[in-house]
């Protein structure tokens, strides 16, 4: 097998459709399917020119645009690996990664020569191509296409975690794995050939291109979503009348946000998928306000594993809302018939890569038991690069790799998956579990506001809140939720650098 047989294919099935709208707001660029093969193709010529081939790992410093993608492609042609890493993270992260994974090549766009330089790392890797340089667009002609067969467990891409706790791991997905993940994607977002899809994620492009959907890359900064320039976005939007996308709440909120204080609505969009960080009932509503004709959805899962469940707007009854304020958790919805789930008695931090199976099923909890949450799956995967991580987030048993989530949740009695936050957050309050994100999502339903924090302190837990809300009745919510050692309210709750979605705990700690 080998990934871009899928792509190949629709190259044959609609070679004039457009595969993908990207570039300058006003000046975008239509590439069709047949235009994208070739280009690909190409492009695997040049770099098998340059030695680059079967087991090469190849570092791809190329924003979201179609080069990314042909490039790519081109890499899994010719049975290479490619080699994801985050830039933003720092000269120690990007050291870090190059020193685990060993890169052969480096393919890049002009500015990543910059970063080349400055990181002794990058410098030593042997082979460099730049596009504008060694690869030009226009310069590339219509080429047959040809793909190495390779086995499903062949590594297709290797992306690191952050590292922001330790050393960064390499996650390792083969074209088994990926072709699974987009076939359970297929089924959880829907995915329908001619379709025209705003993608501000890189697996959804991806995916998209194997469904035969055409992806309109919008022309924003994506690596900063919270930050992105609406305004302009929301007229680029209007030009393009994507009927779906997927993104993470804080870019929704953003148009949203913008369309809103225009007066406006976005009618032609059919489907909105939205995940990456807590995704309230509040958001959603408001999401709806401005998507008025689509099905509102929320995915849930990492990038070990995805979808693990999705549950739409619609699907959550008024009892749900109040199991929410009640501090019962979020709902996250009906996992994925993909996906194998269980609940284990929490064990988070012990190392449990390698259980007997009946040591497995005597942590296995029933429905209403709150535990660690551990998925296992084709799309699932399996390990990491060097087994760095394995013992941390794995576990083999009953003849299957089981992935630990690191979330606590638990199913309900109708089967649906409902979170609790992090295993790791959880404290006691006289002799109680509390899990401080279950305590966030019942203030942001009671309080209707975009987000609340919870920090352990004393005793007991602060909740903070914004301070338009410092004169709201208190009483009530502690009436269901156990009461906070203290309450504060601060203009604005410290959320991180990147997405502006999740919060920085450990700024919030200072703050309170």
């Amino acid at each position: 097998m080998n990934l871009v047989t899928l792509l190949d294919t629709q190259a044959g099935t609609r070679p004039e459709q457009t595969a993908i709208i990207d570039g300058k707001s006003g000046h975008e660029r239509s590439i069709s399917f047949r235009r994208f093969q070739s280009l690909s193709a190409a492009i695997a010529e040049r770099m098998a020119r340059e030695g680059i081939g079967t087991g090469s790992r190849v570092l791809i410093l190329i924003p979201m645009r179609a080069e990314l993608y042909a490039t790519l492609s081109a890499i899994w042609r010719l049975g290479a690996t490619a080699l994801f890493l985050d830039p933003s993270a720092g000269l120690k992260h990007v050291a870090r990664c190059c020193e685990s994974a060993k890169a052969d090549a480096l393919v890049g766009v002009p500015k990543a020569r910059i970063l080349a330089w400055i990181s002794r790392p990058l410098r030593k890797i042997p082979r460099k191509l730049y596009w504008g340089s060694a690869l030009k667009w226009d310069a590339i002609p219509n080429r047959p296409a040809k793909a190495l067969p390779v086995p499903p467990t062949h590594p297709a891409i290797l992306t690191f975690t952050s590292g922001s706790t330790g050393q960064p791991k390499g996650a390792i997905r083969t074209h088994g794995v990926l072709k699974a993940q987009y076939e359970a994607l297929q089924t959880a977002i829907a995915l329908e050939a001619g379709e025209v899809d705003m993608a501000t994620m890189p697996v959804i492009a991806l995916v998209n291109l194997a469904a035969g959907l055409t992806t309109f890359i919008p022309d924003v900064n994506l690596a900063r979503p919270g930050f992105i320039k609406a305004i302009s976005l929301l007229g680029q939007v209007e030009r393009i009348k994507p009927n779906r996308s997927g993104a993470s709440p804080a870019f929704f909120l953003r148009l949203c946000e913008e369309a809103q204080r225009q007066g406006k609505a976005l009618p032609f969009f059919d489907k909105i998928y939205t995940g990456g960080a807590p995704v309230f009932p509040r958001s959603l509503r408001n999401y709806q306000k401005t998507f008025t004709r689509a099905s509102i959805n929320v995915l849930y899962g990492s990038t070990e594993a995805e979808p693990i469940s999705h549950i739409s707007l619609r699907e959550i009854a008024a009892r749900d809302l109040e199991a929410m304020k009640n501090g019962e958790g979020l709902l996250v919805g009906t996992v994925s018939q993909e996906t194998e789930l269980r609940i284990l008695r929490d064990s988070w931090g012990q190392n449990l890569l390698h259980l007997k199976d009946s040591a497995f099923d005597e942590l296995t909890l029933g429905n209403k038991e709150t535990g660690e949450i551990v998925v296992s799956g084709n799309h699932v995967v399996p390990g990491y690069l060097d087994g760095q991580g394995d013992a941390e987030n794995k576990i083999h048993a009953r003849g299957k790799i089981w992935h630990r989530t690191g979330d606590a949740g638990y199913i309900d009695a109708q089967g649906r998956l409902w979170l609790l936050g992090r295993c790791s957050a959880k404290f006691q309050i006289e002799g109680k579990t509390i899990y401080p994100f279950a305590i966030e999502c019942a203030a942001v339903e009671h309080f209707d506001v975009s987000i609340a924090g919870c920090v352990e302190s004393g005793n007991g837990y602060t909740l903070v809140l914004p301070a338009a809300k410092k004169d709201a009745d208190l009483s009530t919510f502690y009436s269901r939720i156990p009461s906070a050692r203290e309450t504060r309210f601060l203009k604005a709750i410290p959320l991180d650098k990147r997405h502006n979605a999740k919060i920085n705990y450990a700024a919030l700690k200072k703050r309170v």
